[in-house]
């Protein structure tokens, strides 16, 4: 392609960017909207045109901003009041950041408990199955927890674990000061070492070791109940936890 051809190329699409961004100063312009909120909305959309965010999601992210931008517009707020620069809001748009999770619910905890709960079965029961096949002999000295030990102290730590991490969660107003809250984090542990040792000096009728067979099926039925939870729950509190 010669020069003078590029050059043209080059000077067409140009006009076609002036003139697609001069339908978008239009279409904004007959909302009501203010100069400053226009050229805020047109370099937002330009941006985001960047990003990989599909076509149909920027559509509805643009009438949401427009919106909530009117809103604003009649108390005296600009665009950028409402979302801070352009970069920010691009930036919070492609990568919003994680809300805090806020006061622990009853349904919360049940769900968080349950999940945690799963993954503590997965943990010990795959722990101690390797442990037996690594060192056989000394799992049947006592090496290795029983039955009854491992599906405890999973339910103390499950059950525990959303309130150790509810006790210094962002965004939440504690009832304790830092200290306060230590104690009872340190306190809770203690509980769960109690149950975790007094348990394993059980009988072994009471609490039998098992084949590492059956706790790898314990550990793998309790990794499809974990995938299930995620699928289904937004869970907030506990080992490996996050938005699904």
């Amino acid at each position: 392609m010669s020069e003078t051809e590029n050059n043209q190329r080059n000077a067409g699409v140009q006009q076609h960017h002036t003139s697609g961004r001069k339908a978008t100063y239009e279409e904004f312009d007959k909302l009501g909207l203010t100069k400053r909120n226009i050229d805020y909305l047109v370099h937002f959309k330009d941006a985001l045109a960047e990003t990989k965010v599909p076509a149909e999601r920027q559509t509805a992210i643009i009438e949401e901003m427009t919106t909530e931008i009117l809103a604003a517009q009649k108390k005296g707020i600009t665009a950028k009041g409402l979302y801070g620069t352009v970069t920010e809001k691009v930036t919070n748009t492609v990568n919003p950041p994680r809300k805090p999770a806020g006061p622990m619910t009853k349904e919360r905890y049940i769900i968080d408990a349950s999940y945690n709960v799963l993954w503590f079965l997965i943990l010990f029961s795959f722990m101690y199955a390797a442990m037996f096949w690594v060192s056989p002999a000394q799992a049947k000295q006592g090496g290795v927890a029983g039955i009854t030990c491992i599906i405890l102290s999973s339910v103390i730590a499950g059950v525990g674990m959303p309130v150790v991490t509810q006790l210094f969660a962002p965004g939440v107003k504690h009832k304790y000061n830092g200290l306060v809250r230590s104690i009872m984090m340190v306190a809770l542990f203690m509980v769960w070492m109690m149950v975790f040792y007094g348990t394993n000096m059980l009988p072994a009728g009471l609490n039998p070791v098992v084949s590492p067979i059956v706790n790898v099926v314990i550990g793998a039925l309790a990794l499809v109940g974990v995938l299930y939870m995620r699928t289904k729950y937004t869970i907030t509190s506990g080992l490996f936890a996050g938005r699904r």
